[in-house]
């Protein structure tokens, strides 16, 4: 009950402005519940509900990150979970508040122990009333850019690299 009231509240936050200038932990944290939930139970659509359609169906970050539906094959198949530490939360540069970015570990409970580490940028979609993970990557300057893109309304993909 009472984790409902504080995500109520947190909805309440987010209504009110557009990207909140305190990140609503409370918010975010089911968000890894269910995506740890999904790669335990094998199921994809709980998984994908997590995350941007755009940065489930295509990896938005550049080099260093993978699509949602990479993660999602990857745990599923290895049995790792994204498993996030709330207290580096941090926002795109340049901003008061979200888009937010967290870095998550990489965790094996096979292992017992992470066996990498990601950054993964949240962003909050105001017709949905609901935050998800717009795309991951183990750059965090990638993580930022996309952030940056996401927040100018820029196209999302990563810019091509110029050949030489």
């Amino acid at each position: 009950m009472k984790t409902a009231l504080a995500v109520f509240a947190c909805l309440l936050t987010f209504a009110a402005t557009a990207e909140a200038a305190q990140p609503c932990v409370s918010c975010m944290k089911p968000i890894f519940a269910k995506m740890k939930k999904a790669l335990e139970d094998k199921k994809e659509p709980l998984f994908a509900k997590q995350w941007h359609a755009k940065g489930y169906a295509k990896n938005l970050v550049g080099g260093s990150g993978l699509a949602g539906k990479q993660v999602y094959r990857q745990g599923s198949r290895k049995g790792w979970y994204l498993k996030a530490d709330f207290s580096s939360l941090r926002s795109v540069p340049g901003r008061r508040g979200g888009p937010w970015i967290v870095r998550c570990d990489i965790w094996s409970p096979k292992r017992g122990h992470k066996v990498d580490e990601v950054w993964a940028l949240m962003v909050y979609l105001r017709k949905e009333k609901r935050s998800v993970i717009l795309g991951a990557g183990e750059k965090l300057a990638q993580v930022n850019e996309l952030g940056l893109r996401y927040v100018n309304k820029k196209p999302l993909a990563p810019p091509r690299k110029k050949r030489k």
